[in-house]
């Protein structure tokens, strides 16, 4: 109290246009005790100390532990130091360190990436060494997290932290590792082959030649529903589908360019990024997946068949102009060093329990859009019952109760393989972006649109080229999209612009310019299995992602 008496006793002669700048626990003080009006701007110092008037206009700079800056707009370049006399410096420099900082980061990341370093582990790395930085120039609490100050700002980051975990895997992480553990138990029960096998089978016969390629493509884009993995479909479509349509003449580029795109922009409640981009933008999971996604992305699928059939037939038609060789008709898995799949011997009703999730999804769904009833469902919940139901049918059928019960510890186990793939990265590009928003790099991005026209079209445009680079150079399409999608509510709020607007582009983007990659895993994988460059397959894809991308660009400018 008596460290407070003279500042009182000062503050009582003095006009409420002058700014106090004093440690938090005195400024809280001074505010109680004289009851300053709500204009008098209280900043951080090391002692309590009267500074100049600032005018209305005036701005407070992001303050530091050790001194806070305040700025005139009316003497550009002049700020106000607590603890010396008025020094020169422009706010532009200080934005200026904090983007560089940023930016060196964010180049970082993408460096350890293509050195094959895991994206999570990098993402994390760089997001808490960004997160010390963030303390060290006094931005803790500027973030998008709102926590008590515990008094040492370096512990503070280390309360971010583990807000973060505790929030990713309390809410989205959750139900992402549920259904990685419901399709492992699928998988181990032999459904998921079966369902597989029952739809591409009635391609095996045909002899459509390249009426085979959209064919081909909007089949395995409906098999992503049941193995989301793009690198898991392309290998059992590789050794199913390939020899098929190498069979019917197409050639081997052709084919296994459609194979490798095809888990890409399905719309589905079982996809992880359909999960958090729900939760993220507010939606229910259903309304999100049929009411905003599907209208995008099936129109988007359509059309990138329909170019996959011309693409690939100009390429085939070049090639052979070229003297490159006819297409390679014998070419089967077995030539490719792809092993036969093995189906586990299964009644074909199994082929029905890997989608029971998505029909306990679509059906309230639909109800509810045609009146009939308002019950909504949760995604947690259905993929127990989905589960239980698979083990009881393994019961009844193997009549093994011990072994059925058993062989639940696979879909625990699988829950363990989400947690440590994608619910890590979740966390780890939580807090980079926490890291980034702390730094003021958001807020400075929103400042520069707001109020210009067309802003939301800038932005879009501005996080799908950011997203192409990313993905191009890392090959992960899910590190940018996790990445960029904890920032976008905060920027559509800001901004009044739809979420949607942001979001949706930058999902789909992420999708599919990962088969665009040179150095994504399922280009890789085909590229292998088919022993070509991975240049040449990449030619092959370019085009049809590449009219994906900016056909659902366009729709969602249209119909968000």
């Amino acid at each position: 109290l008596d460290a407070l008496t003279a500042p009182l006793a000062t503050a009582r002669s003095l006009p409420p246009s002058w700014t106090w700048s004093a440690e938090w626990p005195v400024a809280r003080a001074l505010d109680a005790c004289q009851k300053a009006p709500a204009n008098t701007d209280f900043g951080l110092s090391t002692a309590p100390r009267l500074i100049k008037p600032v005018p209305s206009k005036s701005r407070v700079q992001p303050q530091s532990r050790l001194h806070s800056w305040i700025c005139r707009n009316d003497e550009p370049g002049l700020c106000f130091r607590s603890n010396r006399s008025p020094h020169p410096v422009t706010a532009q420099a200080h934005n200026m360190l904090e983007i560089l900082i940023v930016i060196a980061a964010v180049v970082a990341v993408g460096f350890l990436i293509v050195k094959k370093v895991d994206a999570a582990a990098a993402l994390f790395a760089v997001g808490v060494l960004l997160l010390v930085f963030a303390a060290a120039l006094g931005h803790t609490g500027t973030g998008a997290l709102k926590l008590k100050p515990s008094g040492n700002v370096f512990y503070d980051q280390l309360n971010f932290i583990t807000a973060i975990f505790s929030n990713r895997f309390a809410t989205t992480g959750l139900i992402i590792m549920m259904l990685f553990g419901f399709a492992s138990y699928m998988t181990h029960i032999g459904a998921n082959d079966k369902a597989v096998e029952i739809l591409t089978k009635p391609l095996l016969g045909l002899k459509l030649k390249y009426l085979l390629v959209p064919v081909v493509f909007w089949v395995g884009s409906l098999l992503s529903l049941v193995v989301p993995s793009a690198s898991s479909l392309a290998i059992l479509l590789m050794a199913t589908l390939y020899p098929a349509m190498v069979g019917a003449g197409i050639s081997r580029l052709s084919s296994g360019a459609v194979i490798a795109t095809t888990a890409t922009i399905m719309p589905t409640p079982l996809g992880a990024d359909n999960v958090v981009a729900a939760e993220r933008l507010g939606y229910q999971l259903g309304d999100y997946v049929f009411g905003v996604h599907a209208k995008v992305s099936i129109p988007t699928l359509l059309i990138m068949g329909i170019a996959h059939y011309f693409w690939q037939k100009y390429m085939d038609g070049r090639a052979l102009r070229r003297g490159l060789g006819q297409p390679d008709q014998s070419a089967g898995a077995d030539v490719l060093g792809v092993p036969e799949a093995v189906v586990r011997k299964v009644p074909a009703y199994y082929a029905i329990l890997p989608v029971l999730p998505l029909i306990f999804v679509l059906v309230p769904f639909l109800l509810e859009t045609l009146g009939i009833s308002s019950f909504k469902v949760a995604l947690l919940p259905i993929t127990i019952v989905s589960l239980f139901i698979g083990v009881l049918v393994e019961i009844i059928r193997r009549r093994m109760l011990y072994d059925a019960v058993g062989d639940i510890k696979v879909f625990f186990r699988g829950m363990g393989d989400g947690a440590a793939s994608v619910v890590a990265l979740l966390i780890a590009a939580g807090i980079f972006v926490e890291a980034i928003t702390q730094l003021g790099v958001i807020d400075s991005l929103v400042k520069s649109v707001e109020g210009v026209s067309g802003a939301g079209f800038i932005l879009m445009l501005v996080f799908v080229g950011a997203t192409i680079l990313l993905v191009l150079l890392t090959g992960s399409g899910l590190a940018p999209f996790y990445s960029f999608i904890e920032v976008i509510p905060r920027i559509a709020t800001q901004t009044g612009i739809n979420g949607v607007l942001l979001a949706l582009p930058i999902q789909f983007v992420g999708n599919l310019a990962r088969a665009m990659s040179p150095v994504s895993a399922v280009v890789l994988i085909v590229a292998g299995a088919m022993k070509v460059q991975v240049t040449e397959l990449v030619k092959r894809t370019v085009v049809p992602m590449g009219v994906g991308i900016v056909s659902s660009i366009a729709l969602t400018w249209i119909l968000f």
